[in-house]
């Protein structure tokens, strides 16, 4: 690519729009050109435009420190918020709106356009940055914002850090780059060619290798952890065997569990019933009872519906009589109110006559004043206009007074600054010819900051070439000594390995002759047969007591079915007995119940002789003719009677459910017994069977019948047993000894294998260390040349600046503190600059206040005169005003006009409304006694005519009382007001009534339905032998006990379950588990192969090897560039080495240390290197612009003729447009043209020209 134009506007130092053509003379003919200008004039913001416009990158913000969110937030304006790393710091303070723009061309002609532009927005934040690339030629195109980096990086064909080392060549980095040390020269390298990714790689290929062996050694400790729970074959047999007999024994506690479950429940159900038996018995006889309560409520219910027909009329006449009562009162309070309205109506009257003679006085009072009262108005309309006249008058003085006192101010103000100005110009003058003393330093103050900078930099290379001999020294010594200790301990280590080799041979020949796979297997078939033997012993054991158990269980069940056949005759005898009581105790309870009943005795009392019986009719009472006596024996006989039948019916249900229960608890304790022999039965044969699996352990062992000999058996059965226990303790013992010497031999075999590593790595490291001593050696020498040459250089720095500081003892100061001899001088230069330019601004300043001054005077005098023809104006109007006031107080005294006229308007309407009110009042008084009238007559009718409908209705309910006594008891008027005027909810009663009978037949069905379900729990099977509180307590403890012993042999089941599932799942995931390890495994190999051969901790290793490599190519390109500028020298690299040399055609190729190098020797190698990283990075690109940042002090004219030389050379070689920037004025007045960037007196801008 070709930079044909640059364009910036308001970036750091530039104001306003700046253009640099390359495409106009001169830059159009010229291949090598200049940049200049003073520090801070804004050389740097050229090469940053660039990059901007391509990359909206810049290299001055590539390193930014960030601010923290404090300090920004303490920043004086929203432009300032900003990030000292983002590029929108470029925008020149104070400015609206910035940009920076490149025209370029590429090698086929095609010509672009790239545009970067920033903008404030009105709030004081900044926008986004915005871009733009254009196509201009040969066809216009522009790019969307999607797609305008990749195009540019396209069409320029080189990324933004290529571009940094390919267009713009940071020379003096390659000029440090030349005399670094080998550690300082990597890191230079890294950052000129860009290498540290191969650093990243080989620190990437370290950290996975090592994260493949964590991953490998987790895994090895997983696998371990996983076969913890790994039972060995004898452990988990036994395992397996506690697991059946412990099921089994739960499963019979469970079902012994539930049998007491079944009974307690029965007991619960068994003691409800019988519960509710009672309940039910006593709701029944409170039932009978309320109903014979409730029997006279009864009685008055009846009457009450006999007599309900009567009830219309009887309230009808009730409310006639109430009627004629409140049409009398009525009658009486409205002659009351007509007295009343007649004496009411005479007094408004005589009110109205005198409210008449009131008004037409106020209205003759009212035309009297008309006339003064007009000629008041018209006074008050007067007066108004010469008041606001007079407001305004009192307006303008007070604001012509006020322009009066700003002029005399201000007039007072200019003349006290123009006094300070000229004292504060006295002051400068005199401040400017103390500073003019260093006028000399000032002319050349930029060549003196660089000479002091490098001063500074030679120094501190000085001090550290010196710091690093001597710790060279002290590291060959510390490398000498640690080569001795090496070499000792390799001899220790030899020594043990000798004697670790004897103690082997002698563990070896110990177990010579001994096979471990032999004695591992004699002690398993050992352990097995004694575990065979003890669950022999188990399961003989429980086939012996099934033995028992079920000969016990047939003799038991046969008595107890014999027993519940006589339970059952005898339970069917008393059934008869219960029938016979039943049927007499019914005969004999009937008539009990009609003898006490207190209906029939209170009946029995009202009975007289001649009169009706209320039940019967009957008119001769026996009852009566009977002697007490003999009526008292009979009910004394009949209650005996029922109590003897009552108890002997109770005895015998008593004695018969009894009896039931028995049979049916027998009954169920049968078939429970028979189904659990069966069970037993069953077991036995499984058991049976299962001893067969053991018959092989003694010949004797095949009969397993009930007449077996069981006790010798089992004598047996422990023979066996200890028989084994003696042969497995043997093997055991020789399995031992055997291990024993084994885990020795492993120990001595790894230990011999730590040693031979060991030995290994001693000899490793005295061939390093050795290595290392020779390197260092090598260094010293360089370390002692470079000193030398330092020393020299700071000499020389040191002549240069004594003649040009003209400040009295620099260099103690400069020595002393360095940074604070800068700031000095740099406070010297800036309060000469301040003070020359404050000088010139308060000179224009005060010649402008004496002018303005002159203004002031004049415009004060205009004042005074406006203000004094104001306040004549003023007093005229206040006269005239003060001459109407007099004659409206001589009409209306304090008074005014509008209240006189109102005052009067009011008493006419007030006169006027009182009379309309009473005449209004006369009106209604009138109307209110004619009503009064109409009512009176009204209500007398009214009264005659409810008195006869009243005789009318007490007529017709006389009649119906006289036809309802001739059929019923007779009944009085008073009686029906009794019964009608009655609070009693008659409705309620006979819902009561209801809800009785119902309740009574409820009781009744409830009660048979509770002894039918007491009989069933009698018959039910699992009722128990007993069924007492004792019985019940002893099911309860029972079943607790039984609670207990299931849950301890469920703890022991789940426990041992707990084990064998472990110990499955162990096996299964370390099975499936050994693919994953082998697979993490073979990884492992593969990263630790890779890490031998690239990978180290800090990237060293590839990094190195990358470093040497690109640094071998990077030479050769630099020496193609060498030949070319200046064939005199050439460069050549140590193999292996960032080492590098300068072959010297005119010295017979002599190999010269670059420290060796004059100033123009050394920027004409470091612009080779230049050079060369540009063609490096941009291989294969046809580069049209170049940009050299050459970075060097002043140089001797031999050195400067060398550069010249070389920049002309470049100019013809590499046939491109090459721009120098120059810090010196040595080299930038032998370059022509230039682009020159010149400083503007006053605000710190610059401008761009080209000359």
């Amino acid at each position: 690519m070709k930079i044909e134009k640059i364009i910036l506007e308001n970036l750091t130092a530039l104001e306003g729009e700046q253009v640099i053509d390359f495409t106009a003379e001169p830059l159009r003919s010229a291949g090598l050109f200049a940049i200049t200008g003073d520090t801070g004039s804004g050389k740097s913001t050229l090469l940053d435009a660039i990059c901007l416009a391509l990359y909206n990158r810049a290299p001055r913000f590539d390193d930014a420190e960030k601010i923290s969110a404090e300090e920004l937030k303490q920043a004086e304006s929203k432009a300032q918020q900003i990030q000292a790393s983002n590029v929108a710091s470029v925008l020149r303070r104070g400015k609206k709106e910035g940009k920076a723009m490149v025209i370029f061309s590429t090698h086929d002609g095609t010509r672009y356009e790239a545009k970067w532009s920033i903008r404030v927005a009105r709030t004081g934040t900044i926008k986004p940055v915005e871009r733009s690339f254009v196509r201009l030629s040969p066809q216009k195109h522009t790019f969307d914002k999607a797609e305008l980096q990749d195009a540019i990086i396209e069409a320029v064909g080189l990324t933004y850090d290529q571009f940094t080392r390919t267009v713009i060549l940071a020379q003096n980095s390659f000029a440090n780059f030349l005399k670094a040390k080998s550690a300082d020269k990597a890191t230079l390298l890294e950052k000129l060619t860009g290498t540290e990714v191969y650093g990243a790689i080989s620190k990437q290929i370290y950290e996975l290798s090592k994260q493949a062996d964590e991953v490998v050694s987790g895994m090895e400790h997983r696998m371990e952890g996983m076969l913890l729970n790994r039972l060995e074959p004898q452990a988990l047999a036994e395992e397996e065997e506690r697991r059946r007999v412990l099921a089994a024994t739960g499963e019979q506690t469970q079902r012994e569990l539930e049998r007491l479950m079944r009974q307690l429940e029965w007991a619960d159900r068994y003691r409800q019933a019988t519960q509710r038996v009672s309940e039910e018995e006593a709701k029944f006889a409170a039932a009978t009872k309320a109903c014979s309560e409730m029997r006279a409520d009864e009685q008055r219910l009846e009457r009450y519906d006999s007599l309900l027909s009567m009830q219309p009329l009887f309230q009808e006449i009730i409310m006639r009589r109430e009627d004629r009562e409140r049409m009398r009162n009525d009658e009486a309070q409205t002659q009351t109110d007509l007295e009343q309205v007649r004496q009411t109506l005479d007094t408004k009257r005589q009110e109205l006559s005198a409210a008449e003679e009131r008004t037409a006085e106020a209205e003759k009072q009212q035309e009297q004043r008309a006339a003064a009262i007009n000629r008041g108005h018209a006074l008050e309309g007067e007066m108004r206009v010469f008041e606001e006249q007079l407001r305004r008058a009192d307006a303008q003085i007070k604001q012509a007074d006020e322009v009066l006192r700003k002029r005399q101010k201000d007039l007072t103000t200019k003349q006290q600054s123009l006094e300070a100005a000229r004292q504060e110009i006295t002051q400068k003058q005199f401040h400017q010819q103390s500073l003019s003393v260093h006028s000399r330093m000032f002319d050349k103050f930029d060549l003196v900051k660089d000479k002091l900078s490098l001063l500074l930099t030679e120094t501190a290379r000085n001090v550290e070439s010196h710091a690093k001999w001597r710790d060279s020294q002290r590291h060959k010594m510390g490398l000498e000594e640690q080569c001795e200790k090496v070499k000792h301990e390799q001899d220790q280590n030899l020594a043990k390995m000798n004697a670790l080799k004897s103690n082997l041979m002698i563990h070896k020949q110990t177990i010579q002759g001994l096979d471990s796979a032999k004695l591992q297997r004699a002690v398993t078939e050992t352990r097995n047969r004694m575990d065979a033997l003890k669950r022999a012993a188990v399961l003989w054991n429980h086939i012996s007591e099934g033995y028992t158990s079920l000969s016990e269980g047939r003799a038991i069940q046969k008595r107890e079915e014999t027993e519940l056949a006589q339970k059952r005759q005898q339970a069917e005898r008393l059934e008869i007995e219960r029938d016979a009581a039943e049927e007499a105790y019914n005969r004999i309870a009937t008539a009990y119940t009609l003898s006490q009943s207190e209906n029939i005795v209170e009946l029995r009392k009202q009975l007289k002789e001649g009169s009706a019986c209320p039940v019967c009719g009957a008119t001769h009472h026996p009852y009566h003719t009977e002697t007490e006596r003999q009526l008292g024996n009979l009910l004394t006989n009949l209650n005996k009677e029922y109590v003897a039948a009552q108890e002997a019916l109770a005895q015998k249900r008593n004695t018969l459910a009894a009896l039931r229960e028995d049979i049916a608890a027998d009954d169920a304790r049968i078939r429970t017994a028979a189904r659990e022999l069966q069970k037993m039965e069953r077991r036995q044969q499984a058991d049976v069977e299962e001893w067969q699996t053991y018959a092989y352990l003694d010949n004797s062992f095949q009969d397993c019948s009930e007449t077996a000999n069981r006790e010798a058996r089992a004598k047996m059965i422990q023979l066996l047993k200890d028989n084994t226990i003696r042969v497995a303790e043997e093997a055991e013992k020789e399995l031992d000894t055997y291990n024993y010497h084994q885990r020795h031999i492993n120990e001595l075999n790894e230990q011999i294998e730590n040693l031979d590593t060991a030995m290994l790595n001693n000899r490793t490291a005295f061939d390093k260390l050795r290595t290392e001593i020779q390197v260092l050696v090598a260094a010293s020498e360089e370390l002692q040349q470079a000193i030398r040459l330092s020393d020299r250089t700071c000499s020389q720095l040191y002549i240069d600046l004594d003649g040009m500081i003209t400040v009295s003892g620099w260099f103690t100061e400069w020595k002393n503190n360095a940074d604070g001899l800068r700031m000095r001088l740099r406070d010297l230069y800036e309060d000469w600059n301040r003070t020359c330019r404050m000088l010139e601004e308060k000179q224009r300043a005060s010649e402008l206040l004496c002018e303005e001054i002159k203004g002031a005077a004049a415009h004060l005098e205009e004042a005074t005169r406006s203000l004094e023809e104001l306040r004549e104006n003023r007093t005229a109007l206040h006269e005239r005003l003060e001459a109407m006031k007099e004659e409206m107080r001589q009409l209306f005294g304090g008074s005014s006009p509008q209240k006189e006229a109102a005052a009067l308007k009011e008493a006419v309407l007030q006169t006027r409304r009182v009379e309309t009110e009473l005449r209004k009042l006369c009106e209604e008084h009138q109307g209110r006694l004619k009503a009064l009238e109409g009512k009176r007559e009204n209500l007398e009718k009214g009264r005659v005519k409810a008195q006869q409908q009243l005789q009318e209705k007490q007529q017709q309910l006389d009649l119906l009382i006289l036809r309802f006594n001739g059929s019923h008891p007779p009944v009085q008027f008073a009686e029906l007001e009794q019964l009608f005027a009655s609070t009693q909810d008659w409705k309620a009663l006979r819902q009561q009534l209801d809800a009785l009978r119902q309740n009574l037949m409820q009781a009744q069905t409830s009660l048979t339905q509770a002894r039918d379900v007491l009989c069933v729990l009698q018959a039910d099977p699992l009722r128990p032998k007993e069924v007492g509180e004792e019985a019940l307590a002893m099911l309860q403890t029972r079943r607790e006990e039984e609670r207990v012993k299931l849950s301890e042999v469920n703890r022991r089941l789940g426990e041992s379950q707990s084990r064998l599932m472990a110990h499955e799942r162990c096996v299964q995931e370390a099975a499936q588990f050994v693919e994953t390890l082998n697979r993490a495994k073979a990884d492992q190999t593969e990263w630790q192969r890779l890490n031998e051969l690239l990978g180290s901790a800090d990237g060293k290793k590839f990094r190195t090897a990358a470093q040497c490599a690109t640094f071998a190519c990077l030479v050769e390109h630099a020496n193609y560039h060498l030949r070319q500028i200046s064939p005199r020298y050439e460069l050549a690299q140590r193999p292996n080495s960032l080492f590098l040399e300068v072959i010297d055609r005119d010295l017979f190729d002599e190999k010269r240390f670059v420290n060796s190098l004059s100033g123009g020797e050394t920027f004409v190698v470091s612009l080779a290197l230049a050079l060369g990283l540009a063609s490096f990075s941009g291989t294969g690109l046809a580069i049209g612009s170049l940009f050299i940042d050459e970075g060097f002090g002043n140089l001797d004219r031999e050195s400067l003729d060398l550069v010249m030389g070389a920049l002309s050379n470049l100019e013809n070689a590499q046939g491109r447009k090459v721009g120098v920037i120059s810090h010196t004025e040595q080299i930038r007045s032998q370059i022509s043209p230039q682009i020159r960037l010149r400083k503007q007196p006053g605000n710190g801008s610059s401008v761009i020209e080209v000359v």
